[in-house]
This record gives structure tokens, C-alpha cells and sequence, in this order.
């Protein structure tokens, strides 16, 4: 087991904006998680992995982030001090659980944060049908990125002759270890 204790957890209000209906947690680690991160990444759909400076962080959902370094993680938009403390205790499971599989995990070292939304337009049957509930297939692009849907809901790209632009769509998407946020 690599993540064996915790030894402080703070759960708070933004110091910037104590009126926020949003809470924090951060945790002290008393062992250091760095040789799991690259591995974390993989198995999670880290959204920005540094790994000079050994920082993950994966989004969750709109406005929930944990960021996840040698010795400290820390969670950003919890409900309530329940959900907190749920988050802190999944992450520490993860840790341990994906860093003792990690010789049957290949390591990433890139984030969806890399991914350039010109290119993934590039990609996409640029109709403007709006059938994927976006106005233009820019701001489709750019939700893509962000996890925001799939590429599923572009029923273009399902037809046959933009079969070719959908798998290399996919490839791109899935070489980032890109995922949909409720994925």
C-alpha cells in the first residue's frame, strides 16, 4: 500500500470568497504519491499532468477538481464536509488500488489539457446542424475538450462517409486520455 495515512485533513470556505456555497479540502500525506501519479493519469483521465513538477490534476465535474501532488491532495468544490471527506477517501483508494496494478497500466504523461480545439474541429463534418445541441461545431470542438459531451452526439459523424474523420477523431481524443466528465 502506498497511501497509508493522511495526517491532516482542513475542510473550509474559499478564503477569497467565504459566501461561496463551495467547499475545499486539503490533505497531508505522509507518504509520497509522485511514483503513482504518471500511472493515476492513465487509469483516471488526468485533465493536466506535470510531471517535472509531479502535479495531476483531474477534473470531476464542472468546478470539482482534485489536484493531486507528492504530498498533499487537494479537492476543490465539495457540497458539503460529507462529500469532502467521501472524495479524499475515493482518491486515497484510487492511489493505492491503481499503484498496485501499475505494471499492467502503461504510465501517461499527457493530459486532456493538451488537446487544441482547432484540431479536434478539424475533425468534426463542420455542418452547423446544431442536431448536437450546440450552435456552431466550434463550440461543440471546444465542449469536447472540456468533457462537456461526446463525440457521440454528433450524428454526422456517424455516417459513412465521415467514417474515416471519426476514427482519427477518436484516436486524437483517446491519446490524450481524453473522457466525458460523467464518465
Amino acid at each position: 500500500m502506498l497511501l497509508e495515512t493522511i495526517k491532516h485533513l482542513e475542510i473550509f470556505r474559499p478564503k477569497c470568497d467565504s459566501t461561496k456555497e463551495v467547499l475545499h479540502a486539503i490533505a497531508d500525506l505522509q507518504e509520497d504519491i509522485s511514483p503513482a501519479l504518471p500511472f493515476l493519469n492513465s487509469e483516471l483521465g488526468g485533465w493536466d499532468y506535470d510531471a517535472l513538477n509531479h502535479v495531476l490534476l483531474l477534473k470531476m465535474a464542472p468546478g470539482k477538481w482534485i489536484t493531486l501532488q507528492p504530498r498533499q491532495i487537494a479537492v476543490r468544490g465539495c457540497r458539503d464536509i460529507a462529500e469532502a471527506r467521501a472524495l479524499v477517501e475515493w482518491i486515497k483508494n484510487q492511489v493505492n488500488e491503481i499503484y498496485a496494478r501499475r505494471e499492467n497500466i502503461a504510465p501517461r504523461y499527457t493530459g486532456q489539457a493538451s488537446l487544441k480545439v482547432m484540431e479536434i474541429l478539424k475533425l468534426l463534418p463542420k455542418t452547423n446542424c446544431r442536431v448536437c445541441g450546440y450552435a456552431t461545431c466550434m463550440a461543440y470542438a471546444a465542449a469536447l475538450r472540456e468533457g462537456e459531451t461526446s463525440w457521440e452526439n454528433c450524428p454526422p459523424l456517424k455516417e459513412e462517409t465521415f467514417q474515416v474523420q471519426l476514427a482519427r477523431l477518436r484516436e486524437y481524443l483517446e491519446s490524450f486520455g481524453w473522457r466525458t466528465l460523467d464518465a
